[in-house]
């Protein structure tokens, strides 16, 4: 009765984290560093934003998300209204710009790399065909291309990628979009591109006006902190952002997040000031790791993957995320919290050896 190729899929197991979050219990203070969501809640502005609407919340919210559109253009030099996408996170603009493509195929993307990649695959009945990552877990471009074939629909790029926090310079991201056949997608999954520190990085949305075959997705739900109202972008040609607009769900971005993400966008040096906070506070882990002989990854995202084991850091009252259900068994994800919750982290590796703070 049901699609074959659905049958080895299994619902998504969340850390115990967002149940605790859900219900507001945590009767062991634990540091609650799973997700690699921000240690932070939304900025005032947000806040304020969410409260102003609640009184209309009886009333459906514009199903275009026009105003954020306008903030996310603004934004992006060079880009316009009709240049930018939305989505219930961008997991949703993902797999919209996905469902435009021709059924059957395969989906090309570096691995480990984020689960959903091959789940949406099975889902639009294409074929996933994962690259393991080079030495030191790097990202590889031309092991890319040479993973695409005449069957090939879209190439994933998860850039910095989850969850080794290893990333592709702009100028190899320029090399994979320009030697991509031109009915191959290329998706650069944005999702951590605030923390990345490498100043040249930062016009990256260039892509998607040199390119008619990409897309940029970027997410509010990490450097904004608004994971928990569901509120993506994506970026890329008119003719993308024109179809997968046809074929999303309407009112799928809700109206508390609309207008929280637009009060987030026009806040954005507040928001880079906090990504330079977790940047700051991520090479303290680093060195701290290091101080007590631990191997890590280093990473461009707001989290580190980190040879100790995730039982050892709940011992010490923080919760992380297994590396068994990431690709790397042994190993931990570590998200980048609080000044308080950081320093948890580097307590936990006491046993260690001389861990530097």
């Amino acid at each position: 009765m049901f699609r074959a190729e659905l049958d080895p899929l299994r619902p998504y197991v969340p850390p115990k984290t967002w149940r605790m979050a859900a219900e507001g219990t945590d009767e062991n203070g634990y540091a609650k560093l799973t997700s690699n969501e921000l240690a932070f809640g939304p900025l005032p502005e947000a806040e304020a934003a969410v409260r102003d609407v609640l009184p209309r919340a009886n009333r459906y919210p514009d199903s275009h998300v026009l105003r954020l559109r306008e903030v996310v253009a603004e934004a992006n030099p060079g880009i316009g209204t009709q240049n930018v996408l939305v989505g219930n996170g961008s997991s949703e603009v993902i797999f919209n710009a996905l469902q435009l493509l021709p059924s059957g195929g395969e989906i090309v993307y570096p691995w480990p790399s984020f689960s959903l990649y091959p789940t949406i695959s099975a889902v639009l009945g294409m074929k996933a065909r994962p690259v393991e990552l080079a030495e030191g877990s790097e990202l590889d471009e031309e092991a890319l291309l040479a993973a695409v074939t005449e069957k090939t629909r879209a190439v994933i790029l998860c850039n910095p990628n989850n969850p080794s926090g290893t990333y592709l310079p702009l100028g190899r991201v320029r090399k994979l979009a320009g030697e991509l056949p031109e009915d191959v997608m290329l998706i650069v999954d944005e999702a951590y591109v605030e923390f990345v520190d490498d100043p040249g990085y930062r016009t990256s949305h260039e892509l998607a006006l040199e390119h008619e075959n990409v897309l940029l997705a970027r997410t509010f739900s990490k450097a904004h902190g608004l994971a928990g109202l569901r509120v993506g972008y994506g970026l890329a040609s008119e003719k993308i952002a024109d179809y997968a607009e046809r074929v999303r769900f309407p009112v799928s971005v809700n109206l508390a997040a609309q207008v929280a993400a637009v009060a987030s966008m026009q806040a954005r040096e507040k928001v880079m000031e906090r990504a330079r906070f977790v940047i700051s506070e991520r090479e303290r882990l680093r060195r701290a790791f290091s101080g007590a002989g631990v191997a890590s990854i280093p990473s461009q995202g707001n989290f580190i993957m980190v040879k100790f084991p995730a039982a050892d850091f709940e011992r010490s009252g923080v919760l992380v995320r297994e590396g068994e259900a990431l690709g790397y068994p042994g190993w931990s994800r570590v998200t980048v919290g609080s000044e308080g919750e950081n320093d948890r982290v580097v307590a936990a590796l006491s046993g260690v050896g001389g861990a530097a703070s």
